[in-house]
Order: structure tokens, then sequence, then C-alpha cells
């Protein structure tokens, strides 16, 4: 069946298609004084080799927060967001921790320095630990940049003109090629041979500005290139390329052929064209990747017969121009990647050897530039019969790429495997403490810098365990917490640092590996049990730091794998964490209610328990009880006064407040009272101090909890009613609890009588 379009309408949409490509190919191919007219513009954006493309690409893709900026002793460790260089619009998602970050970006800031060429970087980590994922993504986002205008990058393209070479194609020179190619069993016709203009690439994608003899360049690029990119480009070792850099010999050749047969450079340079140079690896374009079971060709060289033969009979020489180039040429100025040291891929690992040494390839007689990127991915089992070679230490660069150390990212893992909807099952914290209990596999028990940093680590027993793994994955997470002490934050200096951060690149080697702790938290996730409400419908699951320690209690196979005591010390800091939260949520330190409390508390010292009254002061009905007394005296006595002298300062605070009445006149107000100023400043200096009474003193307070959200809640008194949903709605704003998970939690600290550890 035939598809038919409307009249007119097919011609809409090759209309919008034509403009639509004419858009995406402007400034595809320029002439080379329209570069340069391009490059006076922005030198910095069209001066650059591949190295400091990558460099650029790096940090176009990526967002950096340097929190410690402003500290003295910062060795800017930064918090890096790699999620739109490794996890946006990717097939599969490589989540990278806070270490390979800022590994990266110090290898980025070695290509910008340009102290790094000539050397192979070879990625290396335990298998599980994403290093295929890692260089793929990487490279998408490369050749993917190379679209883009930030990634804006030129190579030379030749446009031969036939009339002003004057070598035009006679009939019967023309009747020879079309033979040729006849007898060849060709059914192409050869191109060219009718036209004026001959297009000859540049195989080696040589930068437009290496075709400007050497020994001009400077003088052309000083009245080119003004203000601060003249600083830069003159006198920063990574624009040296620009003046040390040979064209390739085609190019050079090409070039010479043409000045020997104009006599004029001007003519020569408006053959020159630059040509986008947009990296495509599937055709091996400006990128190439090698798999271990890719075969080596039988013959690496290169070269176009039907373009060489037109080259040799516009210059009447077939030796003047040899259009002959090898497999390294298509990513000279590109990237040449191994994937995995092993098969084939062994074999030309080793042949790198000779090629970034010298930078040149030999094509017979003819030597070949390269000045490419040379990137591997390598397994530690394969390190020792390739980096350990005497001749290849000094030309390569290991980066690590081990299994997460940052829990954060161990997290992104999780919801990338089994959703982000997960995270609504869990309390807050404690998705990230199995994360750290994962990694906790990954490190090193023993850490000569916090040892040698931090003297006396029993104090931080309820906050760490005691092989301070716990402070190491803070860190590495670029947090201090601020349970360290003011004499151990002062002397985290640069040196203590760097020393901790290095540890990191001997850690991830062994533990959990990323898919082991895929499988570890989906038996976890599933063993949780589905309660059944009263109504029979499925409870939100909740998710606790209880469920947690009973998993690894059952499964000793991968218990055995954690280091002793560390979940134990895992909850203490959770322990610790959620009565900060708590803290936060009770603290209001709200000027308007603690007056009222205090007016209240006033006018209910002069009537018994019992009554019920309406304060004259506040307008407020109050319930005389004792706990309505207790609840604002917890922060007006000490914790452990006796009732004798509660009643006793009851009596004392009515007849203090009868003289303070005596001696108000008609236009004062009891907040002006001596005696009200006095007992709101003491509740204001109590108020943090017994900031848990009301988790320890009041039994009350448990039983509110549980019913808060239901008609059971409204039998409580005013004063419990307000400062449980308080509690309830802080936690909530802001940290983050569901009301069933901030109501779980209050009752949590209140069983596990975790607040007595803490008041």
């Amino acid at each position: 069946m035939t598809t038919k379009f409307a009249s007119g309408k097919s011609n809409d949409i090759i209309n919008l298609l034509d403009r639509k490509l004419k858009k995406s190919d402007e400034g595809s191919v320029i002439p080379f004084h329209d570069f340069l007219a391009r490059a006076r513009e922005d030198p910095l954006l069209y001066f650059r080799n591949v190295f400091q493309l990558f460099s650029d690409m790096i940090y176009y893709y990526i967002d950096i927060e340097d929190e410690y900026k402003d500290d003295p002793e910062s060795i800017s460790y930064k918090t890096i967001n790699c999620e739109r260089l490794f996890v946006e619009n990717t097939d599969t998602p490589f989540f990278t921790d806070l270490p390979l970050a800022n590994r990266l970006i110090r290898l980025a800031d070695s290509f910008r320095e340009g102290t790094q060429q000539n050397k192979i970087y070879v990625f290396m980590g335990p298998p599980g630990s994403g290093k295929s994922t890692f260089l793929n993504n990487l490279l998408r986002r490369f050749e993917e940049f190379t679209h883009s205008h930030e990634g804006i990058n030129y190579e030379v393209l030749w446009r031969l003109d036939h009339q002003k070479i004057g070598s035009m194609l006679s009939p019967l020179v023309k009747e020879a090629i079309e033979e040729y190619y006849i007898n060849k069993g060709s059914l192409i016709k050869p191109q060219n041979i009718n036209s004026d203009i001959l297009e000859v690439p540049c195989p080696s994608h040589d930068h437009p500005v290496l075709i400007i003899p050497k020994e001009y360049r400077a003088e052309i690029l000083d009245k080119l290139v003004k203000d601060n990119a003249r600083l830069k480009i003159f006198y920063k070792k990574e624009y040296e390329w620009l003046f040390t850099e040979n064209a390739c010999t085609i190019c050079t050749s090409l070039y010479d052929a043409l000045i020997n047969r104009l006599r004029s450079p001007a003519e020569v340079f408006d053959m020159l064209f630059a040509k986008r140079f947009i990296f495509n690896r599937r055709l091996g374009y400006g990128i190439s990747v090698f798999n271990a079971a890719d075969k080596e060709p039988e013959n690496i060289f290169s070269t176009n017969e039907e373009l060489q033969r037109q080259l040799s009979l516009r210059f009447r020489n077939s030796n003047l121009v040899q259009y002959v180039f090898s497999r390294y040429a298509k990513t000279n100025n590109g990237v040449f990647a191994i994937m995995d040291v092993k098969g084939e891929n062994e074999k030309r690992f080793l042949n790198l050897h000779g090629i970034i040494s010298e930078g040149v390839h030999k094509i017979g007689d003819i030597e070949e530039n390269v000045n490419s990127l040379f990137i591997s991915i390598m397994n530690p089992e394969d390190r020792q019969k390739i980096v350990s070679l005497d001749s290849f230490k000094d030309r390569i660069i290991e980066i690590n790429v081990n299994y997460i150390l940052n829990y954060t990212e161990e997290v992104k893992i999780y919801y990338h495997s089994f959703g982000t909807q997960i995270n609504s099952h869990f309390l807050p914290g404690v998705l990230e403490n199995f994360a750290k209990i994962i990694i906790s596999s990954r490190l090193n028990i023993n850490s000569p810098a916090i040892s040698e940093w931090i003297e006396d680590q029993s104090l931080y027993s309820d906050y760490c365990d005691e092989n301070m793994l716990l402070l190491k994955l803070s860190i590495y997470s670029n947090k201090i917490p601020d349970w360290l002490t003011d004499e151990d934050y002062k002397n985290f200096n640069k040196n203590v640092r760097r020393k901790i951060i290095k540890e990191s690149d001997k850690e991830g080697k062994t533990g959990f590996s990323g898919r082991e702790s895929i499988y570890i938290f989906n038996e976890f996730y599933n063993s949780i049990p589905r309660k059944q409400a009263e109504n029979g419908t499925p409870e939100e699951l909740q998710v606790t730091m209880e469920d947690i320690r009973k998993f690894f209690r059952k499964h000793e196979q991968y218990n055995e794998r954690i280091p002793k005591g560390f979940i134990d010390s895992v909850i203490r800091l959770y322990n610790y964490n959620i009565m900060e939260e708590i803290k936060a949520s009770l603290f209001h330190q709200n000027e308007e209610r603690i007056s009222k409390d205090i007016q209240n508390y006033l006018f209910s010292s002069n009537y018994d328990l019992g009554e019920t009254l309406v304060s004259p002061y506040t307008k407020e009905k109050i319930e005389i009880t004792e706990q309505f007394f207790s609840s604002i005296e917890q922060y007006l006595l000490p914790h452990d006064v006796s009732a004798r002298a509660k009643k006793k300062f009851r009596e004392e605070t009515a007849t203090m407040l009868g003289i303070n009445i005596q001696q108000m006149t008609e236009e004062d107000n009891i907040t002006g009272t001596e005696i009200y100023k006095d007992l709101y400043s003491t509740y204001i200096n109590n108020l943090r101090e017994h900031i848990f009474q009301p988790f320890l003193e009041f039994p009350a307070f448990e039983a509110a909890i549980k019913e808060f959200g239901t008609s059971k809640f409204e039998v409580y008194d005013n004063r419990t009613k307000e400062e449980v949903t308080f509690l309830i709605k802080n936690l909530m704003s802001k940290f983050n609890y569901s009301k069933e998970g901030a109501k779980h939690v209050c009752l949590y600290v209140i069983r596990n009588k975790i607040a007595e550890n803490f008041n």
C-alpha cells in the first residue's frame, strides 16, 4: 500500500527538512581567511587541539561546587556533579563518586597545562567497577560535544582549482581514467573528471593553522590575537603546539607543490579551506575504539587510488604528493581507545609505545605525525604484564576507576535499578546507611592518615566505628562532620586532607562489586514484610535501621565481609543524627508562643489543679493540670527538682506576681513586670538544654504521637497537642519525613530510650 500526501504537504515537509539541514550544515566548510576572521573574534575557541578540546568537554558537562573554597586549609577537593557527563541520555548510566570525579578534573587540568601529552591514559579498576560503561559514556559525550558550538573544531580541506593550477585534463586522459576503472571492475564512475575543482581532505585532520609555515606562525598569530587571549596563547604551554607542530606529510607536500606551481602563497591559501571536524565513532572518524576480539588488519596503510591518480595527473609527478596514510591518521587530533588489554588488544597496546614516545609513525619512508589522545581500560590482573615493562613505565598515566566510595552515588545506582519510588519506603537516612554498609566492605581497615590526625579516637565512640571508616566516608563525600572536636577540626589541615583523599586511590578495589551490591539490595528490599492495616489494606512500607540489622545478622555470608562492629556504629551515628533532627524540630524560639506560656503560667499559679479557666492575658483556655505546669516548668526549674519544691516555686511565683500587679498602673502590661522578665529569660536559656524533656518525662507524649492524625488525638491537653503537632510537622517539612515516618522515628526514640543518651 502506497501512502499518498495531500497536494502541497509533501513539498512543505521537504522544504522544512531542507531548511533544517541547511542550518545544521551552515559553516561546515569555510575559506581559510574566514576561519582566521572567526578565530580573531574567539581565538581560545578556534585554536584547540584534542587535549584542550577534551578538557573543555569535561568542564562543559559537569557542575562544580567548592564548599570550602574560603577555607585556608582547602585542597580544592570539590563537590562535582557528573550526571550530565555520564548519566543523562545514556543507554547505561555510570555513577561517579567524588574521588573519581576529582581525579577526572585533575586529568582535564593536566590536559590544559599541556604537560601530559605523549602518554597513554589507562583507566584501571576491578571487574564490575563499570570501566567500559565509563569510557563508552565519556566518548559518547565527546562525540556529542563536537556537534555543539562549544565543541567547534576544524580540520584542513583542500579545494584545488584546475584552472589556476593550469593542468586541465585532456579528453585522452579522461578516457584513460575511465578505462582504468572499467578494467578494475568498478561500476562507480570516478568523481571530478569533468570538474574544475578537486577536493583533497586531510586524512590526519590537521588543524588549519598548521598549514602556515612554522617560521611565520608567531608573527601571524601576534597580529591576529589580541588582549588576554594573546597572553595565554603565547605564554602557556598548552598552546605550544601552535608554534611547534608540523602539518602532515600530505598537506606539507601539497602546499610545497602548489607553491612551486603557482609562485603565489595567496593563491595557495585561496585553495585552503577549514572543514568542521565532527567526530563519529561508528565510522572511526576522530574516534576509534578497539575491542579485544577485533582483528588487526593485514595492511594498516591506506590510500585513495582515484584521488592519487588525479593528484599525479594534476602535478604530472606520481611522487610529488603521495596520498598515503595509516589507520593512526584517522585518530590524529582525535581519540584512539583500547577496551581491555587482552587478546588482540595486548599487541595493539604494545605497538603504541614507539608511536607515543616519538609522536610519529613510519609508512615506508614517510613519517606520519600522530598526536592523539590514547586511552585504555585495564583490569588489575593485566597490569603486571604491561605496565611493569620498563619501556612503558614513564609513558603510562593510571587513573583508578574503582568501586564507588560515595554513598550518595551508591544510592543513585539503587534508584536506577529499582526506581526512585523506593526512597518513599525508607525512613530518611536509612537507605543511605544501607549504602554505607555496602561501601564499608570496599575500604581498608587501617588509615595511617586518620591515625596520625586523631590521637584519641575513643572520643567519637558514640558517632563513629573504631576504624573511623564513617569519618572517612564523610570526608570522601566532602562533608566535615559537626561532631569533631574543635581541636581535631583545627588540625584537619591541608596535609591531613591530602593524605586521606590519597588513600581513596587504593580503596574500592575489593569488597562488594557494583553487581553484588544490586543483588544484595534486591534481596534485602524483597525480604521486608509488608504489613496489613486494620482495614486489610497494605500499610505504607517504612524500612528502618532495625530491618537492616536483622538482614545482615541473618545473612552471615554478607556480614562477614563487613568490618566488625561497623553496622552497630552506623546505627549509633543514625541515632545521633535523628536526635539532632528532633532537637531542631522541637526547638522553636517563638517569642509569641513563649510569651503566652509565661503569661498563662503566671495566671495559673494562683489556682488549684483541676480547674479550667480562660487566661485574661492571652484569652486562651487553660486546663490546670500537673502536666500543664510541668510542660513549662521543665524550662524554668532544674531537672531533678522535687514535687515539694515545684509547689513552693508556684506559690512564690503567685506571690511575686501579686506584688508586681500592685505596682502596675492601668497602662502597664503583665509583660513589663519583673517576674515575667525573669521567667522569660530563664525559659529561653533552658529551652535548648532541656529540649528532650517531653521524651523523657511525659508518658502522654508517646501516646499522643501514636494517635496523631486520628480523632483520638483531640483528647490530649492543648500543650501536648501543640508540642506533638509542631514536632511532627517540622520533621516532615525540614527533613522530608512522611507523616507515618515522623511518628515512627519519634516512637523509635522513645521505645529505645535514645533520648536518655543525648540529653
